[in-house]
């Protein structure tokens, strides 16, 4: 397979830190067609493609404990970490109920110049997004963080793919516990699937990368006609 890689990393776009659109050197020859919802289902991440410890998460129980993957407040930016396509499948996760958390989406559109132009939305996203607000923390102890876009430097994904990190700070006084959120968006053919992470930026959140890898590979395996086995070193999980 000839052909020449562009790749252009942590490309300053009006400021923001992102990893620019990397094209691989052809296209998956089964992976220009629409799938349908039930093998988007069938291409999403489950707990079984998670290490020893991780659970199944949701947005209940995100709003109940406070955090999670961020919802901008402002609602351009809201497409950071979700997706407006009708043809959509959702999943969370958290390896603890302090995390780190991740939430995943598998989106299907109507050819690959649609799938193309989804990446580009979520560029143009990025490069308005430098830094958006969310209020987090449980019940009425509620507070105002802002995240603000910084390096993250991820191997090319798929067909083609862009990455993002943002750093949080607390509004005020104090600054809170460091915090990161990362998100990776990655096109296979007419399908986008967006992975992203949130937690403490310690040694008890691991790098997103092994995950969007595991969802980028099960979406090819999918759109190739396959049914993804699950990862053969899976040691098991368990539930919160």
């Amino acid at each position: 397979m000839g052909g020449m890689y562009t790749h252009l990393r942590a490309a300053a776009v009006t400021g923001v830190a992102l990893l620019g659109l990397t094209l691989l050197p052809a296209e998956h020859s089964v992976g220009t067609d629409t799938l349908p919802e039930r093998r988007l289902r069938t291409a999403l991440l489950d707990t079984m493609d998670f290490p020893e410890g991780w659970a199944g998460d949701s947005a209940r129980s995100a709003r109940e404990r406070g955090f999670g993957v961020p919802q901008p407040q402002e609602r351009s930016c809201r497409a950071l970490f979700d997706s407006a396509e009708d043809t959509a499948e959702r999943a969370g996760f958290a390896k603890t109920e302090s995390g780190p958390f991740v939430t995943t989406v598998l989106a299907s559109h109507g050819s690959q110049d649609a799938a193309r132009a989804a990446l580009a939305t979520f560029e143009r996203t990025a490069a308005e997004c430098r830094t958006f607000h969310t209020r987090e923390g449980p019940g009425r102890g509620t507070v105002t963080v802002a995240y603000e876009a910084a390096d993250l430097d991820l191997k090319g994904l798929g067909d083609e793919s862009a990455a993002l990190r943002f750093e949080r700070r607390a509004e005020g006084a104090g600054g809170g516990t460091p915090v990161v959120a990362d998100v990776v968006i990655a096109r296979v053919g007419a399908q986008v699937v967006r992975v992203a992470q949130a937690g403490r930026d310690d040694r008890g959140t691991d790098g997103l990368e092994p995950i969007a890898d595991r969802a980028v590979e099960k979406l090819e395996q999918v759109t190739e006609g396959e049914d993804p086995a699950p990862p053969p070193d899976q040691p098991g999980t368990t539930r919160l």
